[in-house]
């Protein structure tokens, strides 16, 4: 039987994962998974991925999975896994992919596919003024350039904001996008594919009031097929991407024109939706079985 090392990290929002303890998040999809290895003989064992001995174990290759503490320590998290390749562990995605990814400057390569940016070495009320003004945007929101589960990120309207707003906002590296209305209504679309496979797609609705679409007890999420205009828009946006990913999330929001945006491609430790889109666990596992095989 093959040996898959499941990398999770130490803690999520603060809080301490123990040895083989998952986020709340991932249970249902860690159990998916984890029968689907077995129909294929592939065990799944969970690590701490910054664990400098798992190289040493005998593992037949490591899935960066609940690594959700990296964004706190994004070199350090880079470096080690590195440091695992070096070691002669295979590490998927690869260590290559991940430095790509870390940054959201990549959004720069894709072109028209991607959602309008104004990219800011910090955020000052100069700058944010500017940007509104770069964006011609009633409203904006500013992200972190390095982040995940909208830490750090912010909603301003134009004319209706103070310096004390930024206080929320990132500390360091910033990035600033159009505030779509219709994050209200159709919400995000996240479409995924294993091994350049598709798998399945889903839709994020935030609940009336809320506008952060990743948010669970606030977002109502729904296995839908993805509209054609979003799966062109991500297809653009995958030719761009580094190729032989074993997994990709891609996430998509409606513009005011009617034109799907890249707002993410998710390529490190996508949250993978499989409570809502079970299928897509065989879908996983069979990627990973190929690349096995390789």
């Amino acid at each position: 039987m093959a040996k898959i090392a499941y990398l999770n990290g130490r803690s999520y929002r603060g809080a301490p994962l123990g040895p083989g303890q998952l986020p709340e998040a991932e249970l249902v999809s860690h159990e998916l998974i984890v029968a689907e290895g077995k129909k294929r003989g592939i065990e799944f064992i969970i690590e701490y991925w910054d664990d400098p001995e798992l190289p040493k174990r005998g593992y037949d290759a490591a899935i960066i999975r609940t690594c959700w503490d990296y964004t706190g320590r994004a070199d350090e998290f880079i470096a080690t896994i590195e440091a695992h390749e070096r070691a002669g562990l295979r590490v998927f995605n690869s260590p290559a992919v991940v430095r790509w990814n870390a940054r959201k400057t990549y959004l720069r390569e894709l072109g028209a596919a991607a959602i309008e940016t104004v990219w800011l070495d910090q955020i000052d009320a100069r700058a944010v003024a500017q940007a509104f003004d770069a964006l011609d945007a009633a409203e904006i929101v500013i992200k972190p350039q390095v982040g995940a589960g909208s830490v750090r990120t912010i909603r301003l309207k134009r004319n209706a904001w103070s310096e004390a707003d930024l206080i929320d906002g990132p500390q360091s590296e910033a990035m600033v996008q159009p505030y779509l209305q219709s994050i209200e209504t159709e919400g995000e679309r996240s479409l995924f594919w294993f091994g350049g496979a598709f798998s399945h797609a889903i839709r994020k609705v935030p609940n009336k009031g809320d506008w952060l679409a990743s948010i669970p007890g606030k977002t109502a999420f729904l296995a839908e097929a993805a509209p054609s205009g979003a799966m062109a828009a991500a297809e653009s946006a995958r030719a761009h991407a580094p190729k032989d990913l074993l997994y990709v999330r891609i996430d998509l929001v409606l513009g005011d024109d009617g034109k799907w945006r890249v707002i993410e491609i998710e390529a490190i430790e996508p949250y993978l939706f499989l409570d809502f889109a079970p299928e897509g666990a065989g879908f996983f596992v069979d990627a990973i079985a190929r690349v096995l095989s390789l």
